[in-house]
């Protein structure tokens, strides 16, 4: 089975957030891209909006980096538009590899090739709201519940790594 364009998508973009390269991670976004995202501002449009905020993310983290891992993929892909959707999790490390916190939200990316180059035109990220606090719910158990749900596991969900 051939690869998405999705799925080279999660892959650069995983790399360029561990190497906190934002010009490599900006480069996988259109100019005219329009984000949902789920950080401080209800929709970003355009590159330069996007790239601001992927510095300031980056800039922030210090001595740390960020290991992106995925699962629950689903792709596909006809001519020149492609989109996907996964779960992301969103780890902080330290130096010795050490997970220091993390995190987890869901990830819907439209995607257009142009002059034989494929970058996201539309991107939204999302977190479910507990009913029972209004709290974002940035983990999910192993049956799909969000973490805060009734009779929801106290594990967090395993990730495959790619």
């Amino acid at each position: 089975m051939s690869r998405s364009p999705f799925d080279d998508f999660l892959d650069q973009y995983a790399r360029a957030v561990f190497d906190k390269d934002a010009s490599r991670c900006a480069a996988l976004y259109a100019d005219d891209l329009k984000v949902f995202d789920c950080w401080e501002r209800w929709s970003l449009e355009g590159k330069p909006a996007w790239r601001a905020m992927i510095d300031d993310w980056l800039g922030s983290l210090g001595e740390e980096r960020v290991q992106v891992t995925w699962r629950q993929v689903s792709a596909w892909s006809s001519g020149d538009l492609a989109a996907g959707s996964a779960l992301l999790r969103f780890a902080a490390i330290d130096r010795s590899g050490a997970t220091l916190r993390s995190m987890e939200d869901r990830l819907s990316a439209v995607l257009q090739r142009e002059a034989g180059q494929w970058r996201v035109v539309h991107q939204h990220t999302s977190v479910p709201i507990s009913f029972a606090d209004m709290k974002a719910v940035s983990s999910e158990d192993p049956n799909g519940r969000a973490a805060s749900e009734p009779g929801a596991a106290d594990t967090a969900a395993s990730t495959t790594s790619h």
